[in-house]
C-alpha cells in the first residue's frame, strides 16, 4: 500500500524512529527490560502460597513493565522492518488495528505502574504506622490490585471513545498537542498521575521523619521501605519530562521540538520498566534469596527428575531381570522334567 509522504512533525518518510540513537537506546531497553522483569518474576512467583503482599505488587509491577515491553518490541519491530520505506506503510500502520492496540496496551502498562507503586507506598506506610491499628491481608491487597487494573483500562480505553485516537501518529501514543480533545486528555492523566507521586512523597516523607534510625533499623522488612523510596524517587524524577511536555503544550510553548518529544516518548516512557526491575535486582536482598532459593529448588527438581528417570530405568531392568530368570527357571525345569526316569515304570510283562 503506497502513499505520498509529506514530511511533517511524527510523520516520517523513511523510519519511524529516525534517530539511530534512539533506535540503540529502544533496543538496549527492550533487552533488558525483558530479562530483568522476568527474573523478578520467576524468583517471587517460584512459592505462590508463601509470599508477602509487597512482594505480591512488586511482582505486579513486573508484569505491568513486562507490557510496557511488549509495546516497545513492537514498535521497533515496525521500524526495522519498514525502515527506509515507512512512507509506503505509514497509513497502513496508523489506522491498523495493531497500533491501537500497541496504544491502549502502552497506556494501561505506564497508568497501572504508578497506581500500584502507589498502592506500594500505601501498603509500607500503614504496615509500618498503623500495623496495630489496621490488618491487611493478601485478599485486600489482590482487590486493590484489581481496582488499580480496571481504573488503568479505563484510562487506556478513553481514546478509543473519543476523537483522539490512538491512530493519530504512528507512535501509536495519545500525543499533548492538536486536537483539543487529546490535549485535555493528556493533560488531566498527567494531573492525575502527578498527584499520585504527591501523595507518595508526602505520605513516605512523614514515614520517614517520623521514624528514628534505630527504629528504621529495627524494622522487620527495612529492605523493602527503602526499595519503594528508590522507586519513587526514579520513577517521579523520569515522570517530570512528560509532565513538562504535556503543559508546554497546554500553554502552547514550542520551544519543545519533534526532536526532543520522539525521546521522550520513546525511551523516557517506557525507562521505568527497566529500571523497576534492575533496582530490584542489584540492590534489594530479597532478590538475592529468592533467587538462592529459585536455583535450589530447579536443582532439586531436575535431581528429582534425574531420580526418578534411574529409578524408572531400573524397575524396568529389574522387570526383565525377573521375566529372564522367571524363563530359565521354567525352560530348567521343562529340562530336568524330561530328563529324569520315573522309579516304577510301566511296561509289558513277559511270561
Amino acid at each position: 500500500m503506497t502513499s505520498t509522504c509529506s514530511l511533517r512533525p511524527f510523520k516520517p518518510c523513511d523510519c519511524l524512529f529516525g534517530s539511530w540513537l534512539i533506535r540503540v537506546g529502544v533496543w538496549t531497553l527492550i533487552f533488558l527490560a525483558f530479562i530483568c522483569n522476568i527474573l523478578v518474576i520467576a524468583t517471587i512467583f517460584q512459592v505462590p502460597q508463601f509470599i508477602s503482599s509487597i512482594k505480591f505488587i512488586t511482582g505486579q509491577i513486573a508484569i505491568v513493565n513486562t507490557l510496557m515491553v511488549v509495546s516497545s518490541s513492537v514498535l521497533a519491530s515496525v521500524d526495522a522492518l519498514t525502515y527506509g520505506d515507512f512512507a509506503q506503510y505509514g497509513t497502513w500502520w496508523e489506522d491498523g488495528i495493531v497500533c491501537h492496540i500497541i496504544g491502549i496496551l502502552s497506556v494501561f502498562a505506564s497508568e497501572a505502574s504508578i497506581f500500584l507503586l502507589t498502592l506500594a507506598t500505601v501498603e509500607r506506610v500503614f504496615s509500618v504506622k498503623y500495623r496495630t491499628k489496621f490488618e491487611h491481608t493478601l485478599a485486600n491487597i489482590k482487590i486493590a490490585i484489581i481496582f488499580c487494573f480496571v481504573l488503568a483500562l479505563i484510562i487506556a480505553v478513553i481514546p478509543v471513545l473519543s476523537d483522539s485516537e490512538y491512530g493519530g501518529s504512528p507512535l501509536c501514543i495519545p500525543l499533548p498537542f492538536g486536537r483539543l480533545s487529546g490535549v485535555g486528555y493528556t493533560v488531566a492523566m498527567v494531573l492525575m498521575n502527578s498527584f499520585c507521586f504527591l501523595v507518595m512523597t508526602v505520605a513516605y516523607t512523614k514515614l520517614y521523619c517520623s521514624l528514628d534510625k534505630g527504629e528504621m533499623d529495627s524494622i522487620l522488612d527495612c529492605s523493602m521501605i527503602k526499595h519503594i523510596a528508590l522507586l519513587l524517587f526514579i520513577n517521579c524524577i523520569l515522570y517530570c519530562p512528560v509532565a513538562i511536555l504535556s503543559f508546554s503544550s497546554l500553554l502552547n510553548l514550542r520551544f519543545i521540538g519533534p526532536e526532543v518529544i520522539k525521546p521522550i516518548l520513546l525511551v523516557i516512557v517506557p525507562l521505568p520498566a527497566c529500571l523497576n526491575p534492575l533496582l530490584y535486582i542489584l540492590f534489594n536482598p530479597h532478590f538475592r534469596k529468592d533467587l538462592r532459593s529459585f536455583q535450589k529448588q530447579s536443582f532439586g527438581w531436575k535431581k528429582a527428575k534425574d531420580a526418578s528417570l534411574v529409578s524408572v530405568n531400573s524397575e524396568d531392568a529389574e522387570k526383565q531381570s525377573c521375566n529372564s530368570t522367571q524363563a530359565l527357571v521354567t525352560f530348567a525345569s521343562a529340562r530336568i522334567s524330561y530328563d529324569i526316569v520315573p522309579s516304577n515304570p510301566v511296561g509289558p510283562s513277559i511270561q
